[in-house]
């Protein structure tokens, strides 16, 4: 399974209250899109890259070139949202939290217009506390992603100084900056895999 490069929903869970009811919001019914030219709904978890090859709305990527020819794609902010429904019993506790196993990388949540948190490192996993205000019988969790390469080469020209290697070898076909951004550094370039 391709993940680099991408954005990554592993996995996450809705508890409540210290009984640990868990409503797991894995599935294949969420949709995905760039704000513009793609829209698909697919499993989660899964990358834009899964979820686009299998609504055959991509080409393999690991197939030629299709990893350099597909590269627009991680320069666009990317939209995962999912409906789902609670239960009277599951809303009569008191307690909420949403957790999430890996998100990849930068990322705001928000659950029903609630903003929840911000992400920026994909190697921590997350846990949210959600108000009882913030939930219904019927929500929606949107999960909005920003660029990986867009926020490396913004927090390079924030920090206003070079931290060597700025981009890797042109033959590598990579991304700048990785060192600005707590993600795999395979996903901006590596001498022996394809940089998703």
């Amino acid at each position: 399974m391709f993940y680099r490069f991408v954005f990554f929903i592993l996995c996450f869970y809705f508890f409540a209250s210290s009984n640990a009811a868990i409503v797991p919001l894995a599935g294949n019914d969420w949709m995905i899109n760039d704000n513009g030219t793609y829209s698909a709904q697919g499993q989660v978890p899964g990358t834009i890259h899964t979820i686009l090859l299998a609504a055959n709305k991509i080409t393999e990527p690991y197939l030629g070139y299709n990893d350099v020819n597909e590269r627009y794609l991680v320069y666009s902010p990317w939209t995962f949202k999912k409906t789902f429904s609670l239960t009277n019993d599951f809303l009569a506790y008191t307690q909420f939290t949403l957790h999430f196993d890996q998100l990849d990388t930068v990322a705001n949540i928000t659950l029903n217009g609630c903003f929840l948190g911000q992400t920026n490192n994909m190697f921590l996993a997350y846990t949210f506390n959600v108000m009882k205000s913030c939930l219904q019988s019927n929500n929606e969790l949107r999960i909005d992603f920003e660029s990986p390469v867009t926020y490396a080469y913004n927090q390079y020209k924030a920090y206003n100084d070079s931290v060597p290697p700025d981009c890797p070898s042109g033959v590598q076909h990579g991304e700048c900056h990785v060192n600005f951004i707590r993600k795999e550094p395979c996903s901006f370039s590596w001498d022996w895999v394809r940089i998703y």
